[in-house]
């Protein structure tokens, strides 16, 4: 689930318990076509200006209710009819009605119960200890392993006291580090390394779990699989922005060295750190690397 900008968790969870008593109390409604469309007009507005993903006021605007709308008017009651056939049609159409609109309020009720489960899953996320640090690729393949950093005193040569650090690599990171060991030369063997790496450190945890790699450090995949296409960094910015708006007494972080992440970050409003030069593998450092290659050393 991703929130729209600026909106926290508190407002979240108030209009989603307003919209989930809304359409409850329509399941039990005598008049079905009005209950419906007054929980359409109630509701949509303020979950549209909340929810991203999933997109649950499109939901409600869906084909079905385009096609809802019209019915239930003139044939709202079986009004007073002398011909049997003509009552006995109309009382099916509109049963025929009724069932179509109890069905689709049944619907949205179940679209809401499955927001609300993501919504839980998203408070459980931002209730974890420690500052967020979203990993960028690079940072996997070009310097040292995240459990062989001393975080605590990188924050406080920065002039930050951050107790635990909470390392967070976004599944896109995973997808970019399989693609690439599959390529030739000294990329794909640091990529392969860094597979291997979380692989080894992650075996055996469930989804999204932190493990913890020393006192000051715990590590975390971020499972979006939501955001798995198109542009790999402004997805993995994306992972940070989502864990900023999480954590608003302390922000987010962005590791990275690469100068266009960097900047893209910066733009978004979003804080960028960095590890100490010594902290690079061996033949990454700047001086290592011939003119002809830094700049696609900068942007790998």
């Amino acid at each position: 689930m991703r929130l729209k900008p600026g909106i926290t968790l508190a407002h979240a969870d108030e209009v989603l318990r307003h919209a989930e008593t809304t359409w409850t109390n329509a399941r039990g409604a005598h008049n079905f076509h009005r209950a419906y469309t007054d929980a359409v007009h109630d509701t949509y507005r303020r979950l549209k200006q909340v929810f991203a993903t999933p997109d649950i006021a499109d939901g409600l605007r869906s084909a079905a209710y385009w096609n809802l709308l019209p019915i239930g008017g003139s044939r709202s009651t079986l009004g007073f009819f002398t011909d049997p056939a003509v009552a006995t049609n109309v009382s099916a159409a509109l049963r025929a009605e009724n069932q179509a609109l109890s069905t689709e309020i049944d619907s949205q009720v179940k679209a809401l119960e499955e927001a609300r489960a993501e919504l839980e899953a998203l408070k459980r996320l931002a209730a974890r200890p420690g500052l967020p640090v979203v990993y960028d690729t690079n940072m996997l393949n070009h310097w040292r392993q995240p459990g062989d950093v001393l975080w605590r005193k990188v924050f406080k040569d920065q002039g930050e006291d951050i107790p635990l650090t909470r390392l967070v690599v976004p599944l896109r990171v995973i997808d970019e580090l399989d693609r690439q060991k599959y390529g030739q030369g000294d990329l794909a063997r640091k990529a392969a390394t860094a597979i291997r790496f979380l692989d080894r450190i992650l075996k055996g945890t469930q989804p999204g779990e932190p493990v913890e790699l020393r006192k000051d450090a715990v590590l975390e995949i971020w499972v979006d699989t939501d955001d798995r296409g198109g542009d790999a960094d402004l997805s993995i910015l994306r992972c940070a922005a989502d864990l900023d708006s999480l954590h608003p007494a302390t922000g987010a972080r962005v590791l990275t060295d690469d100068v266009g992440m960097r900047l893209r970050a910066q733009q978004l409003g979003l804080k960028v750190m960095h590890l100490p030069e010594d902290h690079r593998k061996p033949g990454t450092a700047i001086g290592d690397i011939p003119p002809t290659h830094r700049e696609a050393a900068d942007t790998a």
